[in-house]
């Protein structure tokens, strides 16, 4: 439900400021120097060293409860830990393994970790009460990664109106000696404990490599070491064995969701792609891990031809080209910017024909699963193209093949999601019921899917059953590490309910996670106004409609509320402005017409009046 637009968000740009005018660095109370190299130490390169920090300080001062409600992000970030703090909630997406993983990780997931991670840090800071400001030095931000990068920019965004934490990143387009402040956009002078730290920190010239190669080849601390065995590959000129690390790196961070860091390896892997597979089932499953990886993150067209070059020509087996026409299928259906369904179609029924051309040749079992799973294919399509019924009739037929032939414990993560589907049908059919049934049907074979209660949680707050709505909401938040949305759809219902406090709580988690939400803004403006914040309520409009100057309703509810403290002028400048934009809507002549008559502008408030009288007649 959070909408898609962009508000208050500041990147790292492009052109950095010179540091001529640089002011230094504030004394800190801390500095935290780290390094971020993602090909030292892949992909929470930097903020794994952080979090470590924090998770055993916060340990220590017997903060459990912090750990507990970290749990999902701490166990990924990391490795090293994981025997001492198993996920607590764990869903079939993170536990199923081979035929059984059905379902990827959607990036956005991998953004909830940050999010976890960087509340995480703020939490470790309020529980330290030393005086000054804590400096987090990122030695070679240049070379970290998507996700330790999008990491510190939002670390850095978070602490800055706590003013005890500065994020600083060391940059190569800022000179030595300064280091750029990561909210600010500004370039910083480093006092003298800050560029001795930044010296301090190891660098990777693969002189310590060797002595933990043992580590990097075992498949339980592979995460963890394999940056040390590729770097010792490529050092020495083997550039086969380094592809052949870098798939297995790739393979590993797209299990977990990590598409960009997953992404960043396919240049190493593709020169040597053919010496690497042994057999097509080899090909298949890396291709596939490759495509998966390239469409997450947008580069669409890489993937495709990835498919068409080495895939298309050298698969022979029917169900390894169905698997691929699938693959296909989805390209031009859940992945293309303009969907072209008709392509979509041809190659979903191309891999519904050769998985019934494989039966006989594979294993019943997984016969019957392919079989399933590309009916589901289609259904996607079916219910693209408005055939909800027969969506509905593949979903459910489906789910009765894999129980059948299957029984009912094996693929529960597939037919969880068949059941997920239909009811994702019933909610295209406004069979708001019916769809709650079959989330229902999914929770209890997926329990800590957070997704699922989020969604029921939806449909309960469109048919106004509030409180409802709200325990499932709990639930998406227990069983997963934060997200804006959720906590967005919190406060609505909290609002509904008129609970004005706990509303504008769950609003300020969701607008510190994601301040780009026009919506969010507009929403709790009307909290405050009712709680008469009018200054608060304005400043939230103002932001909506600095995003965007054509908001209507954002201008409307600025309109009245200026209306009100007597701000005449500036209430007109609004309504012109809507009226401008909504020249048929009687309703907005009329609310301009109430300001020309406060103003003792008789003429225009009556000429307003008889613009908004002709429009309800014409009506």
């Amino acid at each position: 439900m959070t909408p898609d637009a962009k508000l208050l968000h500041r990147p790292v740009p492009d052109d950095l400021p010179t540091a001529g005018a640089a002011p230094e660095a504030p004394s800190p109370g801390r500095t935290i120097a780290l390094n971020a190299d993602f090909a030292r130490r892949g992909v929470w390169a930097g903020v794994e060293d952080l979090v470590e920090q924090a998770y055993l300080d916060l340990r220590a001062k017997g903060l459990g409860d912090v750990l507990e409600r970290h749990n999902y992000e701490l166990h990924l970030a990391l490795p090293r830990h994981r025997d001492g703090m198993p996920l607590a909630y764990a869903s079939l997406t993170d536990t199923a393994t081979g035929a059984e993983k059905t379902r990827n990780f959607p990036l956005d997931r991998a953004y909830r970790l940050v999010h976890g991670l960087v509340g995480l840090v703020l939490e470790w800071r309020a529980a330290s009460p030393e005086p000054g400001t804590w400096t987090i030095l990122v030695g070679r931000f240049d070379d970290s990664q998507h996700l330790a990068r999008r990491f510190f920019i939002e670390l850095a965004r978070r602490a800055a109106p706590r003013g005890d934490i500065l994020v600083l990143a060391e940059t190569g387009s800022l000179p030595g000696g300064t280091a750029l402040d990561l909210h600010a956009s500004a370039p910083v002078v480093l006092g003298a404990e800050a560029r001795q730290a930044l010296e301090s920190l190891e660098r990777p010239d693969g002189e310590d490599g060797n002595g933990r190669l043992a580590e990097a080849v075992r498949l339980e601390t592979m995460e963890e070491h394999y940056p040390e065995l590729l770097a010792h590959y490529r050092r020495i000129g083997d550039d086969r064995s380094a592809a052949l690390i870098a798939l297995k790196a790739l393979c590993l961070y797209n299990h977990y969701g990590y598409y960009h860091e997953s992404g960043s390896f396919v240049d190493t892997v593709l020169p040597q792609f053919d010496a690497l597979v042994r057999d097509e089932a080899d090909r298949w499953n890396y291709i596939g891990n490759i495509f998966q990886g390239l469409v997450t993150i947008g580069r669409l067209d890489e993937a495709r031809r990835i498919i068409e070059t080495l895939a298309e020509p050298q698969l022979t087996r029917p169900d390894l080209r169905a698997k691929m026409s699938y693959l296909l299928s989805m390209v031009y259906l859940r992945y293309a910017a303009r969907p072209d369904l008709a392509l979509a179609e041809k190659h979903i029924l191309a891999a519904v024909d050769y998985i019934d051309a494989a039966e006989g040749t594979i294993d019943p079992d997984d016969f019957h699963f392919m079989k399933v799973f590309i009916d589901n294919g289609l259904a996607f399509l079916r219910v693209r193209q408005g055939r909800q019924a027969e969506a509905l009739h593949l979903c459910q037929a489906g789910y009765e093949r894999l129980t059948t032939a299957l029984g009912e414990e094996r693929h529960r993560l597939h037919r969880s999601v068949l059941q997920y589907n239909t009811a994702q049908v019933y909610v295209a059919l406004d069979q708001l019921d019916a769809a709650l049934v079959h989330y229902a049907k999914s929770i209890q074979m997926d329990p800590y899917y957070s997704e699922y209660y989020n969604e029921s949680g939806n449909i309960l707050q469109r048919q106004e059953r509030y409180e409802e709505a709200l325990a499932a909401y709990d639930l998406a938040i227990r069983y997963s590490a934060p997200y804006p949305e959720v906590f967005f759809n919190k406060a609505v219902c909290e609002t509904q309910l008129g609970r004005w406090e706990e509303a504008l709580a769950s609003f300020a988690t969701s607008l510190e996670m994601e301040p780009r939400q026009p919506e969010a803004y507009l929403l709790r403006a009307e909290v405050l106004s009712a709680l008469d914040r009018d200054e608060e309520a304005l400043a939230d409009l103002d932001a909506v409609v600095a995003a965007d100057g054509d908001a209507v309703t954002a201008r409307v509810n600025r309109a009245v509320l200026r209306f009100n403290r007597a701000q005449y002028d500036l209430a007109l400048v609004d309504m012109d402005h809507v009226v401008a934009l909504d020249a048929g809507n009687p309703e907005q002549y009329e609310n301009r017409a109430e300001i020309h008559k406060a103003m003792g502008r008789a003429d225009l408030h009556a000429d307003d009046l008889r613009r908004a009288g002709a429009l309800r007649a014409a009506a």
